[in-house]
């Protein structure tokens, strides 16, 4: 079985994901260069337009946690 990066392939690659801890993380929306889904507890939270918006969502969720 061969294994391909498509990240290679791709001359846009899209968003990385973040994972802060195993309760919130935020993975990039399919079909999008920019769009992250932070997920918290399992749940989704919100759609966030780019990778600072969604570090500034984690953020405010875990001081809210605390």
């Amino acid at each position: 079985m061969n294994y391909t990066n498509s990240h290679i392939l791709n001359p846009k690659p899209g968003a990385l994901p973040i994972v802060v801890d195993e309760k919130l993380v935020a993975i990039p929306v399919a079909d999008s260069t920019t769009k992250l889904m932070v997920i918290h507890n399992g749940q989704p939270v919100k759609v966030c337009r780019n990778r600072q918006s969604a570090l500034n969502l984690i953020d405010k969720l875990r001081k809210r946690r605390k």
